[in-house]
Order: structure tokens, then sequence, then C-alpha cells
């Protein structure tokens, strides 16, 4: 039994080595510029509000309402908390978002976040930038729609030159589970194009629309409860989770 813990010991001090070895805080070619390791016990208030940056904390005729307490701490995350829990007959629900526009906006670099869905059908968890000068812009670094928790949707919104709004939107399959394990998400946003990466492999480049976009943005994290994409919320489990490890954002050197 000695052995085997030995052994199990081992095995897990080489896999944590090797994950932090992979994805270090520190980037080269890459100067951290904002991050949050969510490593206290309290939300860091100095760095984010649970409002929108407009003040709000739920849209028109949206189902959901982002509260002040939907935060929760263990094993060096954050857990926002979607619950069940009626303000009115229209919003029925309960949720959290963070909103960092009053400590930090940046205009290029590289977003990441690496997180963990809440499970089961119901749920719309979200990593997004967007601009306090106008809307669009908005990069949708992914949204999930938890019944189908292998399908990752990335967008892009912004105005053409007609100052029309336009959007585009790709789905892809992951080769994971993203409600079971923690995984990897990020943008790098230069003037020309914008990639998505997941777990460190680039994956998906956009030009389009991108020459536009010349606003500095900001980071949003929201765990929206949605009926989207079919998502029935009668099957939905409640208290919920959207659990993050850590948010960081660079800027090239």
């Amino acid at each position: 039994m000695v052995l085997k813990n030995y052994i199990l010991n081992i095995i897990i001090l080489v896999t944590t080595t090797i994950c932090i070895a992979q994805n270090p805080i520190e980037k080269e070619g890459w100067t951290l510029t904002f991050n949050d390791e969510f490593n206290d016990t309290v939300l860091d208030k100095s760095k984010w509000q649970t409002s929108f940056y407009w003040g709000g904390r739920n849209y028109e005729n949206d189902i959901v309402y982002y509260g002040l307490d939907q935060f929760e701490f263990s094993d060096s995350s954050l857990l926002i908390k979607a619950e069940k829990k009626e303000l009115s007959p229209s919003i029925p629900y309960v949720s959290g978002l963070l909103d960092g526009n009053k400590s930090f906006k940046q205009k290029y670099g590289y977003f990441e976040i690496r997180s963990k869905n809440p499970t089961g059908t119901g749920f719309w968890p979200a990593f997004w930038l967007v601009s306090t000068e106008q809307w669009p812009p908005e990069i949708d670094v992914f949204e999930f729609y938890t019944s189908h928790p292998a399908n990752w949707s990335t967008s892009l919104h912004w105005k053409n030159k007609q100052e029309k709004n336009k959007r585009q939107t790709k789905n892809y399959k992951i080769d994971a589970n993203s409600s079971t394990d923690f995984q990897i998400y990020a943008i790098e946003w230069t003037p020309k194009k914008i990639s998505w990466y997941y777990n460190n492999k680039k994956f998906r480049t956009i030009k389009k629309g991108v020459k536009s976009m010349i606003f500095p943005m900001h980071i949003i994290i929201s765990n929206a409860v949605s009926e989207m994409k079919g998502m029935n919320l009668d099957d939905a489990i409640f208290p919920n989770y959207f659990e993050i490890d850590y948010v960081r954002a660079y800027q090239k050197k």
C-alpha cells in the first residue's frame, strides 16, 4: 500500500508539473497586463464589477438576473453560481458575471481563460471582449450551450464601412467534455487578424472585419441560464457552477 501511494503521488506530481510547464503565467514574447488567479476567498472588486459595464444586471426580456453574491471559491478557483430563484414572474433565475471594464481595457493582445462549464442542459457560459466606446465590436472567445458540452461557439461582431452590424460565427467540436474537465481557451488579436486557441493550439483565424475593430476592449465572464439551442430548463440542475481557474491578458513585447 505504501509503494502504491508513493507511485500515485509521483504520477500526480509529474502530471501537475507538466501542466504548469505547458501553460506558465509568463509567456515568451509577451508581457502580462492583467490577470486574476482566483486564489483568494473573496472577489477582488478592484478588478471586477458584478454588473454589465453600463450598470445593468439583465437584458430586456431576459430570464436571468446577475446578482451581487453569486460567487464561491474552491481549490484556487472561482465558481459562478446559477440558481433557480424567482425575483419576478418573468425572471425566475439568478446567476453571476464578472465585468472588468473599470480596471482593464486593451487594444490587441492575447486573452486567455482556464475554465470548466456547468453540467447538464440549460446554461450558456461565455468568455468575451467588448468595447465601452460603442457596440460592436465584440469578440466571443467562447460560448457554450451546455446540452452540447463538446460544441464550442466562436463569434466576431463588427461594423462595416456602411456602419451596419456584421457577425461571423463558427462552431467547433472539441475533443473533451467541457463540463467535466478544465480547458484553456484564448484568442490572439492583432491589427489584421484574430486567432482562436484551444489548449494552446491554434485552430481558427479570421481577418474579415478585424481592421474595423479600433477600440480597446475589456473582459466579461458570464454564466447565463438559457433555453437557446433547444435547451430544456425543466431538466436543468440547480444550483450549478461555471468554474474559472484563472483569466489572463498579455501584450506583445
